[in-house]
């Protein structure tokens, strides 16, 4: 009786660790994956939370701008080795999307990245003199190109498109503008629930001031410059206020990356393979999920 007591006790103590150890193993189990859930969430809005501060909002109601014909890129105001390897990254950077093209050789650069001194004074000049690189720019969308960082001034010209690609009829390049231009957008929204519309950007310029690339690598200013020719972006962000690490902060922040981070290429990502009538808003969630993928995948490597 008192071996069978005994071996009873040894089952229960038996059994009882395991049963406990199910019951820690089932709820460590859980917290893990809420404390996942948890840390994925946080990164996704720090994602879109810097999403939103980079980007230069589009005219309400329109798709954000993203280049749609190849890309022609010319770097001008370095000895020619210097803009050569500024122009080979930028080019890398493109082909790296896999969805936009870089033009062919002889091409009319559509994408230009220009070193000089007193950017805001050539950016007033170049108002004067060229009108044709402002060509249908409102005013908030030129009062913007002053604001950021005082080494750089950046903008696009924007060319309004049926999503096809065909022409609206009565409009004209810029993505904004007055009297038959804006008639003829509200004809084609008005047209349908959904924005049927794409953003075209036709032309990319930054101008870089030439005491600010002092202690910048190539490889910062060729990327710095990628971000802002490929999406209408600001660099107003610096190391206190950017969520999460960024080559915008360059000219504005102690500890600038190296390169494009890990934000940068899911922002660039998104961008570009997400349908051509698409909202910053889902830029920004696309961003953010590719971002959370990207690391988990990195993580699990």
């Amino acid at each position: 009786m008192k071996k069978a007591l005994f071996s009873l006790i040894l089952l229960c103590f038996a059994w009882l660790p395991s049963h406990v150890y199910a019951q820690t193993s089932e709820q460590a189990s859980g917290e893990v994956e809420d404390e996942i859930t948890v840390v994925g969430q946080k990164k996704r809005e720090a994602v879109e939370t810097l999403g939103k501060a980079i980007t230069r909002p589009s005219r309400r109601g329109l798709p954000v701008g993203r280049f749609d014909a190849p890309i022609c890129v010319k770097v001008s105001g370095l000895p020619a080795d210097m803009a050569e390897i500024i122009k080979a990254r930028i080019e890398e950077n493109i082909r790296d999307l896999k969805v936009i093209e870089v033009a062919e050789a002889g091409c009319d650069p559509n994408a230009f990245v220009g070193f000089l001194d007193e950017v805001d004074a050539t950016v007033d000049q170049l108002r004067e003199k060229e009108k044709w690189l402002f060509e249908g720019l409102l005013d908030y969308q030129i009062d913007r190109i002053y604001k950021g960082s005082d080494g750089v001034r950046a903008w696009h010209v924007f060319d309004l498109r049926n999503l096809d690609g065909s022409i609206i009829p009565a409009t004209r390049k810029g993505g904004g503008g007055t009297g038959d231009h804006n008639d003829a957008v509200n004809r084609v929204e008005s047209a349908s629930r959904f924005v049927r519309l794409r953003n075209n950007l036709v032309g990319a310029v930054v101008l870089i001031e030439g005491s600010a690339v002092e202690g910048k690598t190539f490889r910062q200013l060729s990327d710095y410059a990628t971000m802002r020719l490929l999406a209408s972006t600001n660099d107003d962000v610096n190391d206190d206020n950017a969520s999460l690490p960024t080559i915008l902060t360059l000219f504005n922040g102690q500890y600038a990356p190296d390169s494009l981070t890990e934000f940068d290429r899911a922002y660039l990502s998104a961008l570009y393979e997400l349908p051509a009538n698409s909202m910053d808003g889902q830029i920004f969630a696309a961003a953010a999920s590719r971002y959370v993928n990207n690391q988990e995948t990195a993580t699990n490597e």
